[in-house]
């Protein structure tokens, strides 16, 4: 393989027809001639002395080789595009993209109405959010991926950086019909007593282990363990029993027809965090966006 020969401009025209689905749609997204682009194809298989495409008459797909490669190339175009971006002024950070990884329960309920003030004053920086459960929030943090993560407090990764957003109080989350729905709160203790539906096994320990601080007899056996909040507010609503999340689902639990009662005995708070490179800095549209959650968020609890 000649590794030296493939260029940014072969890279960029396999990424569009992979991404459009033909040479016809691509050609026309990068303002080339469908000769120019075949060429440019054709020069960069020969470089890999593979064949990225399976072409008929008809249609055009990825062979093998071309899906394991797809991921790769778009990965080395987006790394340029960031070095270019953080290289640059960047008309003083009014434009750029930001990519952030978050945990699904936050990227509904925070980041939404976050993003749309940070939109109105940055109009042309795009935020990607990157929905991730917790472990995969941080990795994506880490392996580039992302610029910046959100994700429930935990041990630090050495190339990471942890920084203190909020507070949010664990409440419990069931049925208006069931029986503790009547209750103005209740404890651990009474709702540990019905079938519990967890997320994944990361919150479902670090969950018993708040409680164990209180009480070595409140135990926690999950009925069920689902990975995404939507799912296990689904099984609750569906009579599989209670769960227990942070106070931010309150704004979701309407569509689930469910309601929230304070846990006590103990009150059990989640702390969520920013996370962001140690050693990797961050672009200037991303530093923007870092320096008004922070901002933000410390308006707010003042206010």
């Amino acid at each position: 393989m000649n590794i030296g020969s493939v260029t940014f401009r072969q890279l960029r025209a396999f990424v569009a027809i992979a991404e459009t689905g033909g040479f016809a749609a691509a050609a026309r997204r990068l303002h080339l001639t469908p000769s120019a682009l075949s060429l440019l194809i054709r020069d960069l298989e020969r470089n890999m002395k593979v064949r990225l495409f399976d072409r008929t008459t008809r249609s055009t797909a990825l062979s093998q080789a071309g899906v394991e490669f797809f991921p790769l190339a778009r990965k080395v175009l987006d790394d340029l595009s960031r070095a270019l971006e953080s290289t640059q002024d960047l008309e003083q950070k009014k434009r750029g993209a930001v990519r952030l990884a978050c945990t699904p329960l936050y990227a509904a309920t925070t980041l939404p109405e976050l993003v749309r003030r940070y939109h109105a004053k940055y109009p042309a920086i795009a935020v990607y959010v990157l929905d991730s459960l917790n472990q995969q929030a941080t990795a994506r943090v880490a392996s580039g991926e992302a610029d910046l993560g959100v994700a429930p407090q935990r041990a630090t990764p050495p190339e990471l950086v942890q920084q203190s957003l909020m507070r949010d109080r664990i409440c419990l989350v069931c049925r208006p019909d069931h029986p503790l729905a009547a209750r103005p709160r209740t404890t651990w203790t009474q709702a540990l007593k019905y079938p519990f539906v967890s997320l994944t096994p990361d919150f479902t320990l670090r969950l018993q282990a708040d409680l164990f601080k209180h009480s070595p007899k409140l135990v926690l056996q999950a009925a069920h363990e689902v990975s995404f909040i939507t799912t296990a507010l689904g099984m609750v609503q569906s009579g599989f029993g209670v769960t227990a999340q942070p106070s931010r689902v309150l704004t979701l639990l309407g569509s689930f027809g469910l309601v929230a009662r304070p846990l006590a005995s103990p009150v059990v708070d989640r702390h969520l965090s920013l996370f962001s490179p140690r050693a990797r800095g961050l672009s200037p549209a991303a530093q923007s966006f870092k320096d008004f959650l922070l901002e933000d968020l410390e308006r707010r609890a003042v206010a």
